[in-house]
């Protein structure tokens, strides 16, 4: 395992050996046009066995998944002293390649889009109704054309 500092605030956790240093690059230039200096975040970068544990002990679902997403559950009660830390998110690495290469799109830009989709749980945005992922998506959308990543919606709906 080896953590990387970002800033003061947010931690990259390198649970998984196969994660790159362009991984690593993607995700700070992430976390700058996502503008998170302000706030803290950590953030995994694991593997299937991790994340299938942590998806059944969190979520009841015995099986890997590409994200997780832990908003700080203290942002919610209006704590000034925890705010500013949003709170974690996990990746997993063979999910996200497998998905990458199922859909021919570069895993730099999935890891990308996965770490935005993440950030925007962190900051309360969900896509339990379809208004609100519609509202999600748009935003997901406007974040990774600034990092000049196709709209990853593109096939199935209009943006």
């Amino acid at each position: 395992m080896r953590l990387i500092n970002f800033n003061s605030n947010i931690i990259i956790n390198l649970f998984e050996p196969r994660w790159t240093r362009k991984s690593t690059c993607m995700a700070r230039k992430v976390l700058k046009v996502c503008n998170l200096k302000q706030k803290g975040v950590s953030i995994v970068f694991s593997n299937n066995k991790q994340i299938q544990k942590l998806n059944y002990k969190w979520k009841g679902k015995n099986k890997p998944t590409n994200v997780l997403s832990f908003p700080n559950e203290e942002n919610s009660t209006n704590n000034k002293k925890s705010s500013y830390y949003l709170g974690d998110i996990i990746l997993a690495y063979e999910t996200l390649k497998k998905e990458a290469y199922q859909g021919k799109i570069l895993f730099s830009s999935h890891m990308s889009h996965l770490l935005v989709h993440g950030i925007l749980h962190l900051r309360g945005y969900t896509h339990e109704k379809k208004r609100d992922e519609r509202i999600m998506q748009t935003e997901e959308i406007r974040i990774l054309r600034i990092l000049n990543i196709d709209n990853p919606y593109k096939n199935q709906r209009s943006a």
